[in-house]
């Protein structure tokens, strides 16, 4: 009897404080859409800079650098071990802490990033894109393409199939 009321209990706290670590996480969020799914921890940096669609699930472990500016789309998910970042170095100057390149970055509705992917400054990855784990996106992925690698290349285009 004692088991169940404390079971009860955790399940009541593991949902309430998840709920209010969310509120917390998105608090200054520039736009959020609705029914988000954050599993923890989590890192996000500059949330002023970015934007969350309706229906998004992103994993343990993410880090997201928005202070270029992130730009996430609906029915994305991403999965553990992701970073995405808007921030980098230049790399020709003499003190590289003191160059800090901001470019936007965008993901599209429906895209799938795998475990452990990199998204970094300028990237757009196109809507429906499915970017394969432990990829490094260097550059634009078009719209329903597959790309997997180091840096990531297109494989192929994405099928729908409707049963």
């Amino acid at each position: 009897m004692i088991r169940i009321i404390f079971r009860k209990i955790h399940t009541f706290l593991d949902i309430y404080i998840g709920r209010l670590r969310r509120y917390f996480l998105l608090i200054n969020v520039k736009e959020k859409g609705k029914n988000i799914s954050l599993c923890f921890p989590l890192t996000i940096q500059g949330r002023e800079n970015i934007s969350i669609g309706n229906n998004t699930a992103i994993g343990h472990y993410v880090h997201i650098w928005g202070s270029g500016g992130v730009t996430i789309g609906s029915d994305v998910l991403i999965a553990a071990h992701c970073c995405i970042t808007s921030l980098g170095h230049d790399v020709s100057r003499p003190l590289m802490r003191q160059s800090v390149i901001a470019k936007p970055v965008i993901i599209g509705d429906g895209c799938w990033l795998g475990y452990n992917v990199t998204v970094l400054p300028g990237v757009t990855i196109g809507k429906g894109s499915v970017i394969g784990a432990g990829s490094v996106v260097t550059k634009d992925i078009p719209p329903m393409s597959v790309a997997v690698g180091n840096p990531a290349k297109v494989l192929k285009k994405r099928e729908i199939i409707n049963e």
